[in-house]
């Protein structure tokens, strides 16, 4: 079956993603309309198979928009919600689903595919598939290091995300990275990803950074995540991360705090977690869509110098 740039019915996905995953409670439609149709970058592009009048194959690419500071731009899709029916699987349909995404993403206007894979997945996308693998970004029990600015801590609701307090704390849109790709972050944007269905998260305000967390349980412990900092205006130097670590830390009442990705404009301490010892490595996987000359993604791929927990879908 050809791809379609929008599922008009999300039934038959909902149906299959709970079929694979076994997610528990089980996903509903309002998750997928939410991160299939009300993104402020575009409608995702999703491929498909379907078998005998049943939806076996899916592979949703949602719009990110990632830009240099040399003004460069790229729009990518963010793979997510691959996975093909257990009674349609050694057929080709893991491979037919991909390429169903391929030409929706085409269609759509998209420049190429990033996912954000587990270790087992990596090696099949690469070797399989064709794509590229970048360089993993790391893992960090952050250091928890009392001082520097106050941050006024709020929980996100239905009522900040229904007011105006985002484009009072987020006026303009976030710089770009001054090496490599970003995401530029806009109210908008912010607003669109904090309002997850079922995700519990917290905002805390400070004078220069604007910091996202959430918290997860590691066995016994109660861990806090650092998901994303974003600068408010421009700084002469990086952000130390232990004052930062620190407010989370004070709030959500826990010692650990966990940082994925790499942001320019904080400076990490803590420890780097070793990839043997995390519980699910992280990998990552490009693929460039109608390749030729004068593509915005190059031969050599990108560099993401500014990509975290908040740029995808983790939490």
């Amino acid at each position: 079956m050809a791809a379609e740039d929008v599922v008009e019915d999300l039934n038959p996905t909902v149906t299959l993603l709970n079929e694979v995953f076994g997610f528990d409670p089980p996903l509903g439609v309002s998750h997928l309309d939410w991160y299939y149709r009300s993104n402020p970058e575009g409608r995702a592009a999703v491929g498909r198979v379907d078998t005998d009048g049943r939806q076996v194959g899916n592979y949703a690419l949602i719009p990110l928009r990632l830009q240099s500071a040399l003004g460069r731009e790229i729009r990518l899709g963010l793979g997510v919600d691959l996975c093909v029916h257990p009674d349609a699987r050694g057929g080709g349909t893991y491979r037919r689903t991909v390429e169903d995404s391929y030409r929706a993403g085409i269609a759509t206007g998209l420049d190429g595919i990033l996912g954000v894979a587990n270790a087992q997945s990596v090696p099949r996308m690469v070797e399989t598939m064709g794509w590229s693998a970048l360089d993993p970004l790391p893992v960090r029990l952050l250091a928890v290091r009392p001082g520097g600015e106050r941050f006024t801590s709020v929980d996100v609701d239905d009522a900040l995300l229904a007011g105006e307090r985002l484009e009072e704390v987020l006026p303009q849109p976030t710089t770009a990275p001054p090496t490599g790709y970003g995401t530029v972050w806009t109210s908008d944007l912010l607003r669109w990803r904090l309002a997850r269905p079922g995700a519990r998260y917290t905002l805390h305000i400070g004078a220069d950074v604007i910091l996202v967390s959430c918290t997860t349980m590691v066995g016994p412990l109660r861990v806090a995540i650092l998901l994303k900092a974003m600068l408010r205006h421009p700084l002469k130097g990086p952000l130390p991360s232990g004052p930062l670590a620190a407010a989370l830390a004070r709030h959500h009442r826990t010692p650990f705090v966990i940082h994925w990705g790499a942001n320019p404009d904080i400076g990490f301490s803590g420890l780097r977690v070793p990839r043997r010892l995390q519980p699910s490595p992280l990998g990552l996987v490009l693929h460039r869509l109608s390749p030729g000359d004068g593509h915005p993604i190059g031969d050599d791929g990108i560099v993401l110098t500014s990509f975290e927990f908040l740029d995808f879908d983790a939490y």
